[in-house]
């Protein structure tokens, strides 16, 4: 059986502190989703719904034990209280009902509960998916474990050349994604050796003790949604639920400033960051859109409000293989600090199986549907109305003046 510290990312605690402290009492559903079904990647095609149920509920029997807690306790600038070290050290995994989804044909996997102890199930539930598909995918296929995992080890080869060879200064973001445990254990384990230079760490709290590196993760489009969406509840903007989050995040979190700029499109997000919060904000997290063009308007919005781009990161995220991140290396390495979180091109770029396309999003808040607006053309999420509401109020949001310039006219 897994460790439940294997099963997450770092993210998440951070966050959880952050969600204990600011809205616990908040009601929240996850719902999974395969991305791929409508074209004809069937997850239910290798993996009955009963099986994925009896999957989830053992899980329900896993903890923190001690030594995992001790690992999130020591983590540097956290400042984890005892209260929620606590919550931890008694959390179990809430109830997961899984069904097939109409909209799909496929399965999905649906939880309701306290929003850490349903934020907490995300990464569970995304990971139990290659770890029953893909031993089901092999054998119907004739294909080989010690197969896969030679084909496995030669891509890997080419990802940490392209790192190796760019200088790109890297992380490992691929627990979600990962072919399997023991394969992420494998290509962590590799990057270690071969690109100590560039590596910078990997987003599995437990594989980062395991092998001594830094245990590296910002926050997720989660809090934005779900901010946005309790801002809404409360008549304000849902906009301004995102602007509230980055403030309170940069407070609480002094040693970790980080924006993920695109719950709403990267356009708001930088509209609407004032002066304080540019000066504060160290790191641009990039996880949706074109690369090169959101990149290029972070740091003219830099230059624009008199802060130095070469003092500031961006960090890029979205779907990224070992050439794309060698390309974005070289366009912005003279430019600004870059770094790059790597998921699926980093543990789970196999051969002869598909790859993933699963998320699990929170979909609903206190019975009121969330959004997210991404920097991809058609991948906006939510309820088709609420999303339409929310592009017309970025629209209108777009067409006034900028926080930032406000605040520099002061």
């Amino acid at each position: 059986m897994e460790r439940l510290l294997n099963l997450q990312d770092q993210y998440k605690f951070p966050m959880g502190q952050f969600i204990y402290e600011q809205e616990p009492a908040a009601e929240v559903t996850f719902k999974m989703v395969n991305r791929k079904a409508k074209s004809g990647m069937r997850i239910a095609d290798y993996v009955s719904v009963q099986e994925l149920q009896e999957y989830y509920d053992s899980l329900r029997s896993l903890r923190y034990t001690p030594e995992e807690l001790a690992i999130i306790e020591r983590q540097e600038g956290k400042d984890y209280t005892p209260e929620f070290l606590g919550y931890l050290a008694a959390f179990r995994l809430p109830e997961i009902e899984v069904s097939i989804d109409p909209a799909t044909n496929d399965l999905t996997a649906v939880t309701s509960g306290k929003w850490n102890d349903v934020s907490q199930a995300e990464i569970p539930i995304l990971k139990a998916i290659p770890t029953l598909y893909y031993p089901r995918y092999l054998a119907d296929h004739g294909i080989s474990k010690r197969e896969w995992f030679r084909g496995g080890d030669e891509r890997g080869t080419e990802f940490i050349n392209y790192i190796t060879s760019s200088g790109a200064a890297t992380a490992e973001f691929g627990t979600r994604r990962a072919a399997s445990s023991e394969w992420q254990d494998h290509m962590v384990g590799r990057m270690v050796e071969e690109c100590p230079g560039q590596f910078i760490g990997t987003s599995n709290p437990w594989l980062a003790a395991k092998y001594g590196v830094k245990e590296v993760g910002t926050n997720a489009h989660e809090l934005g949604s779900v901010f946005g969406a309790l801002e809404g509840s409360r008549g304000g903007n849902p906009l301004d639920g995102q602007v509230r989050l980055f403030r309170e995040w940069m407070t609480r979190f002094p040693m970790m400033r980080a924006a993920l700029i695109d719950t709403f499109t990267s356009d708001v997000a930088l509209h609407d960051m004032d002066r304080t919060l540019y000066e504060q904000t160290e790191l641009y997290r990039i996880d949706s859109g074109v690369e090169e063009k959101i990149g290029q308007k972070v740091i003219a919005m830099l230059e624009r409000v008199g802060i130095d781009p070469t003092t500031r990161t961006l960090m890029f995220t979205n779907s990224l293989s070992g050439k794309r991140v060698a390309e974005l290396q070289h366009l912005f390495g003279g430019q600004t600090r870059v770094a790059f979180g790597v998921g699926g091109g980093s543990t789970n770029n196999m051969p002869y199986t598909p790859g993933l396309n699963i998320v699990c999003k929170a979909v609903e808040v206190n019975s009121i549907g969330t959004v997210k607006l991404s920097d991809d053309d058609g991948k906006h999420m939510g309820n088709p109305a609420d999303v339409d509401r929310y592009l017309t109020l970025c629209a209108q949001r777009l067409a006034e003046p900028a926080a930032w310039d406000m605040t520099s006219a002061l």
